[in-house]
């Protein structure tokens, strides 16, 4: 039986970018004779509730179009045992998903992109999975990450050097916080950091290098600490960043768990995947080989 494509898509994603990307897919789909669904989403979450809405009906191919954002809510409308495989347009500013998959972001290569779709090329990769019912398959990140997800926000326009920009400026101003971090059942320890984070990818903030051991499918997760050491440190943290060498710094560790929980004792703002939430206590595991995706 022919499968519909459900395309969830995001029309503010790259301040409206988007629209382009649907066109040309649709196009791709209409010439195969592909049968197809758009679902436009219409405010923050409803990714989220679009997703669960399809997958209770039935929908097995879902396309997201959007950006990271669009595609931590669409994940946090799956769950266990849902029989469903999930693709990405890139249409956003980060696309950092994309980049994981190795999926083409610009408008020239949509054809490229689509192609792991429409051939259907399905991989199992590592979904994260927090006790309080949050998932994502990148990364949930205290600190530095979720100021600049604010920072973001004041720029009138953006781009993957708008993620550069927010970065050296907190350097400079960047409060660091106080967090308890045990891991895979070990005693709790107390760190003063700029980052604490849980990934289970190499990039994030629109493809800066950071974790340079992270395997999407190896059903381990990689705890990034970078521990506060001063603004001197900080800007050669961001040089170290520039050239793709941070997990070389004095200041850094990355290791990888299965399971590890973070308190915030100061500052309990935490970005998933390009979200920002207010969590107090963050529990999370990894679902090995939890989500199938085009790519």
């Amino acid at each position: 039986m022919t499968q519909t494509y459900h395309i969830i898509y995001n029309p503010y994603a790259n301040r409206g970018g988007a629209a382009r990307y649907l066109d040309a897919f649709c196009t791709l789909l209409d010439a195969k004779g592909e049968a197809y669904v758009v679902h436009e989403t219409t405010a923050q979450g409803h990714a989220t509730s679009i997703t669960r809405n399809i997958i209770a009906e039935g929908a097995k191919y879902i396309v997201i179009m959007g950006g990271d954002g669009t595609v931590q809510e669409v994940v946090n409308g799956y769950r266990e045992g849902d029989d469903v495989v999930f693709g990405i347009v890139p249409a956003g500013t980060g696309n950092d998903v994309a980049t994981m998959l190795n999926v083409p972001e610009k408008f020239e290569d949509i054809e490229a992109a689509a192609a792991n779709i429409l051939e259907k090329n399905v991989r199992p990769v590592d979904l994260i999975v927090a006790e309080n019912g949050m998932q994502s398959v990148l990364f949930f990140s205290y600190g530095i990450a979720a100021a600049m997800i604010l920072e973001m926000t004041k720029l009138k326009k953006k781009s993957k050097i708008s993620y550069y920009i927010a970065l050296l400026k907190l350097v400079f101003r960047f409060k660091p916080g106080e967090y308890d971090v045990a891991y895979d059942g070990g005693d709790t320890q107390r760190y003063k950091v700029d980052f604490c984070a849980v990934h289970s990818c190499i990039h994030a903030g629109g493809g800066m290098h950071l974790i340079n051991s992270a395997v999407m499918d190896d059903g381990l997760l990689e705890l990034f600490i970078v521990e506060n050491r001063g603004i001197m440190r900080r800007i050669c943290n961001f040089i170290a960043i520039l050239s793709k060498k941070i997990h070389l710094q004095p200041n850094v560790q990355i290791i990888k768990v299965k399971n590890v929980t973070i308190t915030p004792v100061d500052n309990n703002l935490c970005c998933a995947a390009g979200e920002n939430h207010y969590i107090d206590e963050l529990k999370l595991s990894v679902r090995h080989k939890g989500i199938k995706v085009f790519g």
